[in-house]
Order: C-alpha cells, then structure tokens, then sequence
C-alpha cells in the first residue's frame, strides 16, 4: 500500500477531506492517504504550500487559490487545478435577532474569520451587492486558521458585534444561541477541496492520478450517501477541533455540506471567474494570466465519459 501525502490549506477543508481519508475508497488502488494541514509539521504557513508542491514534496494540494496566477506571472506553470469538490460558498453570516436585512449592517460590527480573499473578499463582495456602500460595511477581520469559531459567536451574544461569518455547524451553534443566518445571495466560487497536483508529478505518475481522482469522486459520492458513516468520521476528527461535542453538529455538516459537494467534479465557469476577478483581475501583474490557464480537466473528463460517475449514482 503506497502513502499519498495530501495538504489541505485550511480547516475549512477538512470535513470532505477526513471523510476521503478515512472512507478508505483508494485502498482498491493500492493507495492509503497521508493528511496534513496548513499549520502543522509539514507546512507550518500558507507559504509552505507552493514550496512543497513544486519541490516534489507533496503529491496533492487542496486549495491554493490564488497562488496558482501569481507563480504563471512569474513564469512558473507547473501548478495544475484537476478537479473543484464545490462551487457555492458555504459561509455562514449569523446575526442578532433585530438583524432581518442585509440593510441593518449598515455601519455595524461584523466579525469575519479569514482575510483570503475567497472569505472576506466575498462577503464585502456579497455586501455590496447586496446594496450596502463601501463606507458603510464594518468588517473586523481576524486571520484564524483554527477552525474553532465559538468566540466569534460571543462576539455577537456579548454584544461586541452584530453579526461573524462563520464555517459550519457553527451556524447551528449560533442559533442555539438565539442568534440567526441572514440569507445572502448564492455566489459561485472556487473555495475549500479544490484539487491540484504539478504538471511534473501528472506527467511522471499518470496511473496515481488516475486512481486519485477517482477516488475523489467516490469520497463526493460516499460524503453525499452515506450519512450513517460520515457523521462518526467527523465527529471523531473535528470533536476537539471545533470545541463541539453534539451529535447534531456533525449531522448538521454532513446534511449541508452533501447538498453543496459536487457530483462531478468541474468548477463552474463562474465561480473560476470569481476567485480571478476577486484578486488576480486587480493585479497588473498578473492582468495577462487569463482565469482558465492553471486548469486541466482533460484527465477528469476522460474518467466521466466512461461512465464512471453515472453508475455511481444510478
């Protein structure tokens, strides 16, 4: 049985990513998985991530969302995108009970987990379009990679804001607490499990990535049908992450996230504009790097013309 070292980016990743772990779906291929996270002894920051893929020292990457534009600016063109888990944001912006519009923010304090500009870039994104000025959204932006969110809700129930966008379950935590979701516009995005390998290491080891992204699929499909075995899967990793002991948290996950993964795959045309409009398109830099440059899905596409995701599913 051959260790593939897999490197997601953020915590936010890691409710698909156990599941694909401890499901044990690339066993049949000879393939147990090696899971580290952004923060750990692999790669201690996000500038770890790049480095390690390009050095060999990884064989996939889940995430890297804008670094990928930045490195073609430079002339590195070896990070590949292979496949997208999902492409509709799964943030959550929870609020006090007087909060019914997007319009009372107006001014207010609203505390937001990440400064990516796949979190934060979005929400303020969300905001305006939503018809709040520029001058008028208050957003307290605090870079946490924890994954434990509770003491953003406080913020809200302790009066020091008026609403925190937060991952799930800790919307439910949140509403247990007598605050609410303010419903937002969906926005397409490229955010959380999105696949990516070097062009180097699919050229040297096509039969690997084969095997990976079928596997991949077969995580979205047991995360999206096998409720009964993926709630124990994340409680059992998350638990003390999240600080969250409840069944119903991690039943919660699993029902909102299996709506949100993709059955096949593909990013939407959409959501790959988005993440380049939020970043990339205000770079004079890297203005000449066109959104679809970093992407391959021929090998994904090979894998679903031979009917593999469809029997899944039949």
């Amino acid at each position: 049985m051959r260790t593939l070292d897999l490197l997601a980016s953020d915590s936010s990743h890691l409710p698909f990513l156990y599941v694909f772990k401890e499901s044990k779906v690339m066993e049949k291929y000879g393939y147990e998985i090696d899971l580290h996270i952004v923060g750990g002894a692999k790669a201690p920051t996000m500038a770890h991530r790049a480095k390690l893929a390009l050095a060999g020292e990884i064989d996939f990457l889940s995430g890297l969302h804008h670094e990928t534009y930045r490195e073609r600016a430079k002339g590195e063109k070896r990070l590949t995108y292979l496949a997208q888990a999902q492409n509709n944001w799964d943030d959550r912006l929870v609020v006090r009970p007087e909060i019914k519009t997007v319009e009372d923010l107006k001014g207010k304090k609203i505390v937001c987990h990440s400064k990516a500009p796949c979190v934060s870039g979005n929400l303020r994104a969300v905001l305006l379009e939503c018809g709040l000025k520029a001058d008028e959204i208050n957003m307290d932006v605090i870079d946490d990679t924890s994954g434990k969110f509770l003491e953003f809700v406080d913020e809200i129930t302790t009066g020091r804001a008026v609403g925190a966008l937060v991952d799930m379950p800790f919307d439910l935590y949140a509403i247990k607490k007598g605050l609410h979701v303010l419903a937002l516009p969906d926005r397409p995005v490229i955010h959380n499990t999105t696949l990516l390998a070097t062009s180097d290491y699919i050229k040297e080891n096509p039969e690997t990535v084969d095997a990976f992204i079928k596997g991949f699929i077969e995580a979205l499909h047991y995360f999206k049908t096998k409720p009964a075995e993926v709630v124990p899967i994340l409680k059992r990793n998350l638990a003390a992450r999240f600080g969250l002991e409840d069944d119903e948290y991690y039943v919660h996950l699993q029902r909102e996230w299996a709506k949100l993964l993709n059955k096949k795959p593909y990013p939407l045309p959409a959501a790959i504009q988005n993440v380049y409009d939020l970043d990339v398109g205000k770079d004079p830099k890297m203005q000449h790097i066109g959104p679809m440059e970093p992407w391959d899905l021929h090998y994904l596409r090979q894998i679903d013309d031979t009917g593999f995701i469809d029997k899944l599913y039949a």
